[in-house]
C-alpha cells in the first residue's frame, strides 16, 4: 500500500466518524431537554398535589367555622324558643288554675264550663309534651339541623262537618257539601301576631276561609251570618258585616293546594292581613271592633269534603 492509499483511508475514517459525534451530541441534548421537561413536569405535578391539598385544607377551614356559626346559632334560636315556650306554657297554665280556682271558690259553674276545662287540661298536656325539639333533616353531604317549636295557638272549637286531628293542628272537613268553622284556642286583644296555615287537601271549586271572629261570639257553621267574622275566601270573595263581596278593594284569591297562607292581627293598629307565600299577594283590612271587638280569635271556613288544612310549627316551610 503506498502512501497516498493510507493518506486517503485514514482521511475517510476521520470524515465518517465526525458526523456520528456531532449527531450523538444533538441526540444527547435532545435528551437533556426531554429529562428537563420531565423534571418540570414532575415538579408541577407536586406544585398541583399541594394546591390540591390546600384547596381542601381551606374548604375544611371554612366549613368548620360555618358549622360552628351555625351551631351557635341554633343554640341561641333554642334558648329563644324554649322561653316563649315556657313563657306560654306558665301563662296557658295560670289562666286554667285561676278559671279552676275562682270556679271552686265561688261555687258556680255548669257541666259545659266541667267540658271546657276537661279540653284545655287535655290540651295542656299535649303542650307540656312539645317543647321546642332539634331534628335532622337528611341532606348528600351533611346533615341540616332545625329547631321546631309547637305552634303557640292550635285549632279548638269547630262547628259544622269538621274534625280536628294531630293535637289541634290539623282540621279536615268531613264528606258533606256544606260550610263548617272552627277558630282558635287563642285570644288576642294587643300586639302583632301571626299565623301560618298549609292548604293540605283542597276541592277543584276551591273555597277556604281564613279571618278572625270575636270571642264574645257563638259561631255556626254559616261564616258570614256570624256578626264579628271578617277575612278572605276562596272565590274572590271578602267576608264582614254579615255578608259575602266579590272582588272587594281589588281582592281575588290564589289559593291553590300546599300552599302556605300567613294571617296575621295587627290588634294596635285594628288590622287584619293575608299574605299567600307563592304569590306574595297581601291584603289587609281594618276591623270594626263595635262589630268584632277583642279579645279575637283566627277563624277558618272550609266546605268541600277531605279540605284538609293544618297550622305549621314556627320553622316549617
Amino acid at each position: 500500500m503506498n502512501t497516498d492509499d493510507v493518506t486517503s483511508t485514514e482521511c475517510s475514517q476521520t470524515f465518517s466518524i465526525q458526523p456520528t459525534n456531532d449527531h450523538q451530541q444533538i441526540l444527547a441534548e435532545q435528551l437533556d431537554k426531554i429529562i428537563q421537561d420531565y423534571d418540570q413536569l414532575k415538579q408541577s405535578t407536586k406544585s398541583q398535589d399541594n394546591q390540591s391539598i390546600t384547596i381542601i385544607d381551606e374548604w375544611e377551614r371554612q366549613s368548620i367555622v360555618k358549622i360552628q356559626q351555625i351551631a351557635n346559632d341554633l343554640r341561641q334560636e333554642l334558648r329563644t324558643k324554649t322561653e316563649k315556650y315556657k313563657a306560654h306554657l306558665s301563662r296557658r297554665s295560670n289562666d286554667l288554675h285561676e278559671e279552676l280556682t275562682n270556679a271552686r271558690n265561688n261555687n258556680d259553674f255548669k257541666e259545659i264550663d266541667l267540658k271546657n276545662w276537661s279540653n284545655k287540661l287535655a290540651k295542656l298536656k299535649s303542650y307540656i309534651q312539645s317543647p321546642p325539639t332539634v331534628t335532622i333533616q337528611d341532606d348528600p353531604f351533611i346533615s341540616k339541623l332545625s329547631i321546631y317549636a309547637f305552634p303557640n295557638d292550635i285549632f279548638e272549637t269547630s262547628a259544622g262537618d269538621l274534625r280536628i286531628e294531630n293535637n289541634g293542628q290539623v282540621v279536615i272537613h268531613g264528606q258533606s257539601v256544606a260550610h263548617a268553622v272552627v277558630r282558635g284556642s287563642g285570644e288576642y286583644s294587643t300586639g302583632e301576631h301571626r299565623f301560618r296555615f298549609q292548604i293540605e287537601s283542597f276541592n277543584i271549586n276551591k273555597w277556604i276561609f281564613f279571618g278572625i271572629i270575636s270571642h264574645k261570639v257563638t259561631i255556626q257553621s254559616n261564616t258570614w251570618a256570624i256578626p264579628s267574622s271578617y277575612g278572605w275566601g276562596g272565590q274572590d270573595y271578602t267576608i264582614l258585616n254579615c255578608a259575602m263581596h266579590a272582588g272587594l278593594n281589588g281582592y281575588e284569591c290564589d289559593f291553590e293546594l300546599n300552599d302556605i297562607i300567613e294571617l296575621i292581627l295587627n290588634c294596635d293598629n285594628q288590622t287584619i292581613s293575608l299574605t299567600n307565600q307563592r304569590t306574595k299577594c297581601i291584603y289587609t283590612m281594618s276591623i270594626d271592633l263595635i262589630k268584632c271587638p277583642f279579645p279575637w280569635q283566627f277563624l277558618l271556613n272550609l266546605f268541600y269534603p277531605d279540605d284538609r288544612v293544618r297550622i305549621l310549627y314556627e320553622n316549617t316551610l
